[in-house]
């Protein structure tokens, strides 16, 4: 019920499996772990030793032998609190060793069902509060179809930033009932099978398909350029 978020927190597929069985039976020692999660005995003590190393359960004698219990779920909130509090302290170093070649011209390309995620997460990581993101040949029918865990995540933190929209739809598109949210149509004809979104410094080229394709273009010259296409659709959109 909980694998896919204690992945997406990187646990790995044992680690998640070892933890819940642990939280649901409180305290087991090895040979019982290895029943209840169908895991074999060798990969039982090492998902045991990493999930120590990390802090996420501990051990616990009964009868001169060793058992394991898991911490109580807010201690892991607090675990990974930490680790992102000392992260936001090296941020500032790590961002300006980034930017020794901001000139430089970077581009990705992303293959496959998970791409849409993979722009999300670059948004998510990017967003300035009261900033402006600009998005041109948005269907909101077809957002909802693609991975709309991310997506509700998203316009849940671009409200609490305070971060608005500025969006070119096809004509008679659908439209979300959001504050932050502006809406113009243009078209379809001058849009295509494409979604791009401009942020920043980044250029987010998303190919609808089969395979979806995402081509990510990181220069401030290119990103500057895109926004001024999509102002002039902007003028001309209703």
């Amino acid at each position: 019920m909980y694998e896919e978020e204690l992945k997406e927190i990187g646990l790995t597929d044992n680690e998640t499996k070892v933890y819940l069985t642990l939280l649901k039976n409180k305290v087991l020692n090895p040979t019982k772990l290895a029943e209840k999660t169908g895991l074999h005995r060798s990969y039982i003590y090492d998902t045991l030793e990493r999930l120590i190393e990390r802090g996420i359960i501990n051990t616990v004698t009964i009868n001169g032998k060793k058992h394991y219990q898991s911490i109580n779920p807010k201690v892991l909130r607090e675990i990974f609190e930490l680790k992102l509090r000392k992260l936001d302290s090296i941020l500032p170093k790590l961002a300006k060793l980034h930017e020794l070649n901001d000139e430089e011209t970077e581009i990705e390309l992303y293959r496959g069902k998970g791409v849409y995620r993979t722009l999300i997460k670059y948004l998510i990581s990017d967003l300035r509060k009261n900033d402006t993101v600009y998005l041109l040949g948005v269907d909101e029918n077809k957002l909802e179809t693609v991975e709309p865990i991310y997506l509700k995540q998203y316009f849940t933190i671009i409200k609490e930033k305070g971060v608005r929209e500025k969006i070119i739809i096809p004509l008679g598109g659908k439209r979300l009932n959001e504050r932050n949210i502006e809406y113009r149509e243009i078209s379809s004809k001058y849009l295509g099978d494409t979604t791009i979104v401009i942020y920043q410094k980044k250029v987010f080229i998303f190919v609808w398909g089969d395979p979806y394709y995402l081509i990510i273009i990181k220069s401030h010259k290119i990103a500057q350029t895109y926004l001024r296409q999509f102002n002039l659709f902007w003028e001309i959109a209703r």
